[in-house]
């Protein structure tokens, strides 16, 4: 598994590299960003088609990690829980097995038997 994830590492950064040089001249054209909110108007630099692209990709990256990191505590934290559940129970099937029987207490298979046919 770890060697298909690889793999696609690789066709992805291969793809992503045939499309930056494919595409160089409009990636290399620029825009200015703006944004009116209320009575404020912020207004970016020129910037690079390309950079645009490689900030959301880098930006959607890190939100992934940090999702995924998440969920890996949570996930290591219910592990946890269920081994120290896990444990607790075997712990007590283990003390079950070592406690003494009463015969009085628990009828025998041919007493159970006697007490059905009658």
């Amino acid at each position: 598994m770890r060697y298909l994830k690889v793999l696609a590492l690789v066709i992805l950064f291969f793809f992503s590299m045939v499309f930056f040089v494919q595409n160089t001249p409009e990636l290399g054209k620029t825009v200015i960003l703006s944004i009116e909110l209320l009575q404020y108007k912020f207004t970016s630099q020129e910037l690079p088609y390309y950079l645009l692209i490689l900030t959301a990709f880098a930006v959607g990256a890190v939100i992934t990690l940090l999702y995924f990191m998440g969920d890996k505590i949570r996930l290591s934290g219910q592990l946890r829980a269920c081994r120290t559940r896990m444990a607790n129970l075997e712990q007590e099937v283990n003390s079950l097995r070592n406690m003494p029987l009463d015969e009085g207490n628990y009828p025998s298979a041919a007493e159970t038997a006697e007490e059905k046919s009658e």
